[in-house]
């Protein structure tokens, strides 16, 4: 009996994770937004949600697939490729990493900034190093005048860019991923564990519960402000558009 409810969950499991990786390609192709010759998508807010709620493997399983889907009607090709890939594994991976080992909100927190913080330099760096070869490409510029170009276009284009996206697809999962993983919770646990829960939920203390629940809203309040003062920079002073 136990091997069945195992093996139904696990199927309820997979089931869930591809629901997550149709959500992050349906969020990335139907909500783009182009500044300059960049692209901002919410996807790796979707992917990490699912590494937050499942294990990194999970998050990195969507993280993957759905790049692979955006190179086969993505006018960027390889690169494009390429670039989604570093970020969304970067970002989904790291945060989903610390939350693992370390399950409160602050836990989330804390794997969401390192996140955010480490896809910002990684991706600046993968700008310098492989966008030159793409405006090669696809202008007929010279290596040395591409190079130049990107140069020219960090301070003012790419740095901003890959902070704001860091800081919205992080922000975004904060946002998102306490009602999601309560409602993938009900889903998922089974009548004996219900009951547990209900017990440890009854023996808990009263006033830890309200600080608990005091920091989720003070977390998700200074998230859902951050998503705000985010986009109003995408479009009023990186002059982004919906695609």
């Amino acid at each position: 009996m136990k091997t069945t409810n195992k093996n139904s969950q696990k199927t309820t499991q997979i089931v869930i994770i591809g629901l997550f990786t149709a959500l992050a390609f349906v969020v990335s192709a139907v909500l783009p937004i182009k500044v300059s010759f960049l692209t901002l998508d919410f996807k790796d807010a979707i992917s990490t949600i699912c590494g937050m709620f499942f294990d990194p493997i999970s998050g990195l399983v969507c993280a993957l697939i759905v790049p692979f889907i955006e190179a086969t009607y993505s006018g960027t090709g390889v690169y494009g490729l390429i670039m989604n890939i570093i970020s969304s594994v970067t970002l989904v991976g790291i945060s989903s990493t610390v939350y693992k080992y370390k399950k409160t909100i602050w836990g989330a927190v804390l794997g969401l900034v390192t996140a955010a913080v480490a896809t910002m330099g990684i991706m600046t760096l993968a700008n310098i190093l492989i966008t030159p070869h793409y405006l090669k490409i696809t202008m007929g510029l010279s290596l040395e005048v591409a190079k130049e170009t990107v140069m020219g276009l960090l301070p003012t284009t790419i740095i901003p860019f890959n902070i704001i996206k860091s800081i919205l697809n992080a922000s975004i999962a904060m946002l998102l991923y306490k009602p999601i993983s309560r409602m993938l919770k009900n889903i998922l646990r089974t009548k004996d564990e219900a009951l547990k829960e209900g017990a440890s939920l009854e023996a808990a203390n009263e006033e830890a519960k309200k600080r608990t629940k005091m920091r989720s809203i003070i977390v998700t309040a200074i998230s859902g402000i951050i998503v705000v003062v985010a986009f109003v920079i995408v479009f009023l002073v990186l002059g982004g558009t919906l695609a």
